[in-house]
């Protein structure tokens, strides 16, 4: 009787190896080969499942939003306004080693994405995305009184973004100086400083 393959679940394995060698040697260095090796699969089994290279790292692109994309809803379901903020941030934020892995991916793509359509396109679909969700929050805390005046939600959902961004990037490169705790600690002192009196 045939072998039955779960041909999403080889697809999905394949994904993981190329974070894990993305983050260790970055993602001009990974290989077909070295992915291979990392998933322990043939280059062979390999072309199964991708075209080529570019297929297989615009997949893992996809795939890293798609879990954060997951993980900020089921985080954030039934909150609004600033508590929904603070939930979404932490959704993201290189809180634990799996964040840390993802953050490290998003970090390798940006400087590949210059000159590559695809995925230039790719990072300005997520990054409108996940604006409008910051921006989404930051009305419903100013509607439910919650922000200091002058407040403009369009405005700080670029500042938080930036802000998510700037420490994630640090924290991937100095994690023994930016641990979690600090992490949360920075973007929390940001968000309290936007809140109005209760």
């Amino acid at each position: 009787m045939p072998k039955t393959v779960d041909r999403e679940l080889r697809r999905e394995q394949v994904i993981e190896a190329t974070w894990r060698l993305m983050a260790r040697v970055g993602i001009d260095r990974v290989s077909i080969r070295d992915i291979a090796a990392e998933a322990g699969y043939s280059t062979g089994v390999i072309g199964h499942y991708f075209r080529d290279k570019d297929e297989i790292l615009l997949s893992a692109l996809r795939q890293v939003w798609l879990r954060e994309r997951s993980r900020v809803a089921s985080l954030s379901a039934g909150l609004r306004g600033m508590s929904a903020l603070r939930a979404v941030v932490d959704a993201v934020l290189p809180l634990n080693e799996e964040q840390a892995l993802e953050m490290a991916v998003w970090v390798s793509f940006w400087g590949r994405a210059f000159g590559d359509t695809a995925l230039t396109d790719e990072q300005r679909r997520y990054y409108g995305e996940w604006r409008r969700l910051l921006r989404r929050h930051f009305e419903e805390a100013a509607v439910d009184g919650e922000l200091r005046a002058g407040v403009v939600p369009e405005d700080e959902a670029w500042r938080l973004a930036a802000l998510v961004d700037g420490l994630g990037i640090q924290a991937v490169f100095e994690p023994a100086r930016l641990g979690s705790h600090r992490l949360g600690s920075l973007v929390a002192t940001h968000l309290e400083s936007l809140e109005g009196p209760p």
